[in-house]
């Protein structure tokens, strides 16, 4: 039996009546009484299994274990989450302060902490709370990830993989500010804007069915077409804004176009697409393929690596794959 594992219970997940939320082990660290079912996933089992009950604390010796035998995630019920995200809210802002706790971790608290709220602005009809509080989010991942000297692959180990919008936003926003970083942008307030704007950046999937989102088949040429009306949807959606700028806009805008011309929706190439976009490009694509999706697996990081090297010069910008290649293989 897997470490920790409650032996008084043979109580397991039922895929078929429950749904769960994998959340970094950072979490548990800070909230030990986290009142909620603890679920692992092992290898060989369909689905997970009780770790600890909700009456029985995890110890920062289980967290030490559980990292020790490779365990980066624990599991909650999607029934329970909001109460384990109540407290964790709770305590946020003394646990970003805590420099006890390393960056990267921080940051994992920050993505769990945020998720469900994120998730309630983007099926709002209105964009106001999903710009506000990407607005919020944002000061807190440039305040976490400035001079800290932090090299990708640490933030890579500890974020979720499960490409929910409002995993993958945040997942990007973090990959962007460091590849802007690394590119050499030094003004706190720009790299401020770039994390927006990565924040942002799929908001126009709000009006696209989940059905179509989330599909495992191929989808049709009607659904594609939908799925790539997003990038223009989410711009015409925040265009009249006058809290955000014109390279955000285009960072929503520009995202899906290629570096070779055959992006979408316009077709621009190389430099006529815009700095800020360029980047994300790369950032939001390494997200994707090492992501988990509902009709692939992910890729691995070096999988995921060689696919952006072998993709430079015609889907993405040279110089930001050899930067961000360059720093991912960092230790």
């Amino acid at each position: 039996m897997a470490i920790g594992l409650e032996e008084k219970t043979s109580r397991t997940a039922n895929p078929a009546q429950r749904k769960f939320i994998c959340i970094p082990i950072s979490v548990f660290q800070v909230n030990q009484n986290s009142q909620v079912d603890l679920y692992l996933k092992i290898e060989g089992n369909q689905s997970p299994v009780l770790y600890r009950s909700a009456a029985i604390p995890i110890s920062s010796r289980d967290i030490e274990e559980l990292r020790r035998n490779g365990h980066r995630a624990l599991c909650v019920a999607s029934s329970d989450f909001s109460r384990l995200d109540r407290a964790l809210n709770e305590s946020l802002h003394e646990v970003l302060a805590n420099q006890e706790i390393p960056p990267a971790e921080r940051f994992a608290i920050l993505q769990t902490a945020a998720a469900m709220e994120m998730d309630i602005a983007f099926h709002m009809i209105k964009c106001d709370r999903i710009v506000t509080m990407s607005q919020r989010i944002a000061k807190h991942i440039t305040s976490l990830l400035n001079g800290e000297h932090l090299v990708p692959q640490q933030l890579f180990a500890v974020v979720q993989h499960d490409y929910y919008t409002y995993t993958h936003v945040i997942n990007v926003a973090g990959f962007a500010t460091l590849l802007a970083d690394l590119l050499g942008f030094s003004d706190p307030k720009l790299k401020e804007q770039i994390t927006i704007g990565a924040l942002l950046h799929d908001i126009g999937k709000r009006f696209i069915p989940s059905s179509v989102l989330c599909k495992e088949n191929k989808l049709t040429e009607e659904e594609w077409q939908l799925i790539k009306s997003h990038p223009q949807r989410g711009f015409e959606d925040l265009c009249e804004r006058i809290d955000l700028t014109q390279e955000q806009l285009l960072m929503v805008y520009e995202h899906h176009e290629r570096f070779d011309g055959k992006g979408y929706p316009v077709g621009l190439v190389g430099e006529e697409i815009h700095t800020w976009a360029r980047l994300l490009a790369v950032v939001d694509v390494f997200d994707a393929v090492t992501s988990a999706r509902p009709y692939r697996k992910p890729m691995s990081l070096s999988q995921s690596l060689n696919y952006l090297e072998s993709n430079s010069g015609s889907h993405f910008d040279p110089e930001m794959v050899q930067c961000w290649v360059s720093a991912m293989k960092l230790t």
